[in-house]
């Protein structure tokens, strides 16, 4: 059964969700697993791309944008179209649609304090619910 963590940061910025799936991949690449960053839109894959360049000074995270990469074998992949192939033990959903729960053993939701946010966090909620995931809450204030 997957899991389904749903992550509500205290403000209202979309750099902030996109800083803190930066993180929270970086974190679940270091345990171990492969990642899947679904965006939005082009614009925030290169987005995510250039913050995953600039997390951290003294590291590299090694990630690839799923339809511009040769090699999707990085631990990290961002995409924002569907994709299709591989396994992945962690997505971080940033967009707007419910993720394929199937192909995930977690899924991330990061919302914030946006209305619009909250609003879209609480249809995933239930539509999770509704297909008996394990859900859990954090929040990030």
């Amino acid at each position: 059964m997957s899991r389904v963590d749903f992550y509500i940061l205290p403000d209202t910025q979309r750099t902030s969700q996109q800083q803190f799936a930066c993180k929270l991949a970086e974190k679940a690449w270091q345990q171990g697993n492969r990642i899947l960053i679904q965006t939005a839109s082009a614009d925030e894959s290169h987005i995510i791309d250039e913050l995953l360049w600039t997390l951290k000074q003294d590291s590299f995270i090694p990630h690839a944008v799923l339809n511009t990469s040769s090699n999707d074998d990085n631990p990290i992949l961002i995409s924002h179209e569907a994709a299709n192939d591989g396994q992945f033990q962690l997505m971080i959903n940033l967009t707007t649609t419910i993720a394929e729960q199937d192909r995930f053993e977690r899924i991330a939701e990061i919302l914030n304090q946006d209305e619009a946010s909250k609003q879209m966090g609480r249809e995933h909620y239930k539509l999770y619910r509704n297909q008996g995931y394990d859900l859990n809450h954090h929040d990030m204030s």
